[in-house]
């Protein structure tokens, strides 16, 4: 992996430490590129020109087989949304609930992946049922297991909560949920891009991410991959010219193949042509290669901000069972004060409650600070913000 070129590619590396991937990384130049280049062309070429939308088009649909690829799914398994929020209520509003239903909701989760459950217990009388990480923040299939009855229709976890950092046995859960007839909803926000995340190998029902965070798109690349035996059992939350169609002299409304039926209207061409790019860029550097660095790194964070007088870490005390995302508070400081510290002297973490109650609860806080990192960041980036904060709550 060349750092440098990476870092070179990503102007602001120069000036700035980024620390943030998990609220949104840092597009590379290519991405940008062929975002800008794509709205230039809408209005120098003309954005309905025939030819010019016929070739869109195409593009739109070689992105959804890069998308796939990655994934392992098959292209009519992958429709595009604006984010992981958007995938994660297509699933929700979609099946066909009856009264008493369960859901399996981790307790890791933020809110994108709990209130679309708990509205569903409002609106049709479905009951979602907590289930309980450890001490460390880590999930065990066996508490799935435990919580499941004859009434559990579905469960769903983050791949890679975004509060503490814990990479989930997803394959083992979602193996819990295949031996009992439960769909399985993985919410990879987080991870894809960072580890691998196959929906093959996992064997979910549906994955749900975004391409703004380690695949380093750009807001608006959200993707929704659905298992293809279930795609017509889903109900289109939105319906229109993009995925469905109307024959006025027979009445009969018919929809598109596969899960394109979930999108409606005008595709977000911009964010999904800079997904692919994004894509290609990080099968360029490799998945695992990836993961490796970001590993290292985040090891290497943990040790150094741990050695920071007062330092609270939360999620897993094993490096090994973490990846990218290190939450901490230092005791009796204020976390804003530390991000505002860090802010001027260009370093970017972030601050707050990261919409994720139970954890914090557990922890008995409402909030935190978040390093984030990625493979652009580098050894020397780290110890810097290890002193930054140390000075800062000195």
């Amino acid at each position: 992996m060349d750092i440098q070129a990476i870092r070179a590619d990503t102007p602001l590396t120069a000036s700035t430490i980024y620390l943030d991937t998990a609220a949104a990384s840092l597009p590379p130049d290519a991405v940008l590129d062929a975002v800008r280049a794509y709205l230039l062309d809408t209005g120098h070429v003309g954005i309905y020109l025939p030819a010019f939308r016929k070739a869109t088009y195409a593009r739109v649909e070689a992105a959804r087989a890069q998308l796939a690829g990655l994934l392992g799914a098959a292209a009519d398994e992958i429709a595009f949304t604006k984010n992981a929020t958007e995938s994660i209520s297509i699933v929700a509003r979609g099946v066909a609930w009856q009264a008493g239903d369960e859901v399996l909701v981790a307790d890791t989760e933020m809110l994108s992946n709990l209130l679309p459950w708990k509205r569903l217990e409002q609106t049709h009388g479905i009951v979602v049922k907590m289930v309980a990480a450890d001490a460390q923040g880590l999930l065990s299939p066996d508490s799935f297991t435990a919580a499941v009855t004859p009434r559990t229709r579905l469960l769903t976890f983050s791949h890679l909560p975004n509060s503490t950092g814990a990479v989930q046995p997803a394959a083992a859960i979602c193996a819990v949920a295949r031996a009992h007839g439960v769909l399985s909803l993985v919410n990879a926000a987080q991870s894809v891009g960072m580890l691998r995340s196959d929906v093959q190998a996992l064997d979910c029902d549906f994955l749900a991410g975004c391409g703004r965070k380690a695949l380093r798109a750009t807001e608006g690349s959200g993707f929704l991959y659905v298992r293809r035996a279930l795609i017509e059992t889903i109900e289109p939350a939105l319906v229109g010219w993009w995925n469905g169609s109307y024959d006025r002299a027979t009445g009969a409304l018919s929809l598109v193949p596969g899960a394109r039926r979930f999108e409606a209207g005008c595709p977000i061409v911009p964010a999904i042509l800079g997904l692919g790019t994004a894509i290609g860029y990080a099968e360029r550097i490799g998945i695992d290669a990836i993961e490796a660095r970001v590993r290292n790194l985040t090891a290497y964070a943990v040790e150094k901000l741990c050695a920071v007088a007062g330092f609270e870490l939360y999620g897993p005390s094993n490096a090994a069972e973490r990846i990218g995302i290190v939450p901490f508070n230092v005791r009796g400081v204020d976390p804003a004060k530390i991000v505002a510290a860090l802010e001027q002297q260009q370093c970017i973490i972030e601050a707050g409650n990261f919409m994720a109650d139970a954890i914090l609860a557990r922890y008995g806080v409402s909030t935190m600070a978040r390093v984030s990192l990625h493979y652009f960041n580098t050894h020397e980036e780290i110890d810097r913000v290890a002193e930054l904060i140390a000075a800062a709550v000195a």
